[in-house]
């Protein structure tokens, strides 16, 4: 369930934060564009760094996992790239994911994953409709 999304414009960089109720947790992403790339921040509480993995767009415009690398932490770790993979792919750009939640569990993972795939892909779109108007 969408609960917010704000945006705004400081110093020229594009931000945007999403709220989403994920069960019984309240899951943010950050998102903040530069001009070849983006940076997500994704947390179910207070923004702090995570597990951080980096996605580069292919070629060919597909998933691979030679263009993801998980550069810190240990914990997500096939999460957080599976979200840069994505994130590459569909924004277009150089990405860096930072995931950090309070719970584990499989069940609570994939359902964070899944919602941030939907707003990743929704930005996506959104980015490709602004094209689209320029």
């Amino acid at each position: 369930m969408l609960e917010g999304c704000e945006s705004g414009l400081v110093n020229g960089l594009e931000f945007v934060e999403e709220k989403v109720q994920v069960g019984r947790a309240n899951i943010s992403m950050a998102t903040c564009q530069l001009d070849n790339g983006y940076l997500i921040l994704v947390s179910d509480g207070e923004y702090r760094f995570g597990t951080v993995a980096v996605g580069v767009p292919t070629p060919f415009g597909e998933i691979s996992p030679t263009a993801t690398s998980c550069l810190v932490g240990t914990r997500f770790q096939a999460a957080v790239r599976a979200m840069a993979d994505i994130a590459a792919l569909k924004l277009g750009g150089i990405v860096f994911v930072s995931l950090f939640l309070s719970r584990e569990g499989e069940a609570y993972v994939g359902s964070v994953l899944e919602t941030v795939r939907r707003l990743i892909v929704k930005r996506g779109e959104e980015k490709e409709a602004s094209k689209g108007q320029d």
